[in-house]
């Protein structure tokens, strides 16, 4: 393990940039620690923030990093502890030697919390973070007190890249300028493990991986979310058979991003509603 920075000065440093502003909000990079860990043969980064009794780990989707997780990081930081890793490959990690599967990835995962001695974890993922953290809480389930999954893919009727290519785009028209600047200034600097990663992810099962879940699951979607319609979480819903269904109205897919005090408080609350 490798501990990169705990001082603020030199978080920016590493960081290289401050987020511009979005509804009023100045968007900074708010990890305090930054680590380095090695699994196996790849690197993942862990950055934390926050001195709550309570630890959240977030798993970003592909292609993407820990920066759209900002907000929502700042928004749970006000009482718990929040960890965002970087999987191999994606934002300031080097790239895998060899494309790696889900199931692999949600490894990775599990080899992290556990050197770091993360117990009773709320997990939470987005987009194809959720087939991850979904694989890390089968596997252990004495580590996760709460499965979290944002915008969760992918749908079983659309399971193709042509379809999500389409969705995406969609999705695009629906996001701030500010959300898609940070999403696809990642996927360029990711897009090698990007391609390399898409055939997995579409492969892979949620529905398959979530009958294997005993942890509480919350399922959580935008509104506007086109990746991600309110049929596919109840089929997830009634495959893992004890999961909270919520919609954050008028959200698109990187509904964390827009609102994150709604996504905290709807997730950790964790009851099946429709949220305004």
């Amino acid at each position: 393990m490798v501990l990169l920075s705990t001082d603020p000065a030199v978080k920016r440093t590493i960081w290289g940039e401050s987020m511009p502003e979005v509804e009023g909000i100045v968007r900074k990079a708010p990890w305090v620690t930054v680590r380095q860990e090695s699994v196996a043969d790849c690197t993942a980064i862990m950055r934390s923030v926050g001195q709550g009794e309570q630890p959240i780990v977030l798993v970003h989707g592909i292609g993407v990093s820990a920066r759209y997780f900002e907000p929502l990081a700042a928004e749970l930081a006000r009482t718990s502890t929040v960890y965002a890793i970087e999987l191999p490959g994606f934002g300031g990690t080097p790239g895998p030697r060899r494309a790696l599967s889900v199931p692999e990835l949600g490894e990775i995962v599990l080899a992290v919390l556990r050197k770091l001695e993360l117990a009773a974890v709320v997990l939470v993922g987005h987009s194809m973070g959720c087939q991850v953290a979904a694989e890390t809480a089968a596997r252990a389930p004495e580590l996760v007190s709460k499965l979290v999954l944002l915008g969760p893919t992918v749908n079983d009727r659309e399971r193709s890249i042509g379809k999500q290519a389409l969705r995406l785009a969609q999705d695009t028209l629906r996001e701030s300028p500010k959300v898609n600047w940070v999403v696809f200034t990642d996927y360029l600097r990711s897009m090698i493990p990007y391609l390399k990663t898409l055939p997995t992810m579409m492969n892979h099962r949620l529905e398959d991986t979530l009958l294997h879940v005993s942890s509480p699951v919350v399922l959580m979607r935008g509104g506007r979310d086109p990746i991600v319609p309110a049929d596919w979480l109840g089929r997830l819903a009634e495959a893992n058979g004890h999961a909270a269904v919520i919609e954050l109205d008028g959200a698109p897919h990187v509904l964390m991003y827009h609102r994150p005090a709604e996504t905290a408080q709807g997730f950790l609350a964790g009851d099946a509603h429709e949220t305004a």
